[in-house]
């Protein structure tokens, strides 16, 4: 993974068309195998949103839909299904202008047969199931029901509030669609790619406590990173090496 980047800026008769999808094969080939099949595009996907490059969702779906197993609308619904949980959860992490646009790149490419038109989130409200759900998933990935930056904004208490009720109450400890493992493909590039040190190392200690080993965390952090640079972003943050409270 190492060279993603480099090996595509080598070749100059390439086209940007070529330079990505290069990137594409490369980061899915790169990625932990148990994730590989289902995960590579969710971790690309929130890269892009997070390096402000959320207008190439739409080459990302048109990548992934060239593939021998999107061949059939039904198959195609249901990656989109996966494509938009994942840029949902990125709303409360990126924020919804962005999301919109990468949605919009890929609305812009779907064919109408292939359109899915339901909706994971019209029952949403706050209230003791989402409230008991985002405390268990507090629970694995900080060992704490309220998370790790309660006790420091006592003085802020609409902060920890929206954190624990809203951002995982009703985005991500909802694991519908994505499980808790895929959502950490998600919500740590979602972060990383802003360099956000802090939370940065939160999530790096939240994929170990989730179940994956430092290889297969280093590996996913080594296609963010090429994501990143892609877009002329160097990311500086930890890496999962400086985890020491897993």
């Amino acid at each position: 993974m190492e060279n993603i980047v480099s090996a595509t800026a080598t070749t100059t008769t390439a086209t940007p068309s070529q330079f990505l999808g290069d990137l594409f094969n490369k980061a899915e080939a790169g990625f932990p195998a148990r994730f590989r099949e289902h995960g590579w595009y969710l971790t690309v996907l929130a890269s892009l949103v997070g390096s402000g490059q959320q207008q190439l969702a739409g080459r990302l779906y048109e990548h992934l839909i060239a593939q021998p197993q999107y061949q059939t609308p039904a198959s195609r619904q249901a990656l989109v299904r996966r494509l938009r949980e994942a840029l949902v959860k990125c709303i409360i992490i990126n924020g919804i202008p962005v999301v919109i646009e990468a949605i919009t790149s890929i609305s812009d490419i779907e064919k109408p047969e292939d359109r899915d038109y339901s909706c994971s989130r019209q029952d949403w409200q706050i209230g003791p199931e989402t409230s008991e759900r985002a405390a268990k998933v507090l629970k694995v990935l900080y060992k704490s029901e309220k998370g790790g930056h309660v006790k420091t904004l006592q003085s802020h208490l609409d902060i920890p509030w929206i954190s624990v009720n809203v951002s995982y109450g009703l985005f991500l400890s909802d694991h519908r669609i994505l499980s808790m493992q895929e959502t950490e493909l998600v919500v740590l590039p979602a972060i990383m790619t802003q360099n956000l040190r802090g939370p940065t190392y939160w999530h790096l200690r939240a994929c170990l406590r989730v179940g994956m080993e430092p290889d297969e965390v280093e590996a996913i952090h080594k296609v963010i990173d090429a994501v990143a640079a892609y877009g002329g972003k160097t990311l500086e943050v930890q890496r999962v090496q400086d985890v020491t409270d897993a």
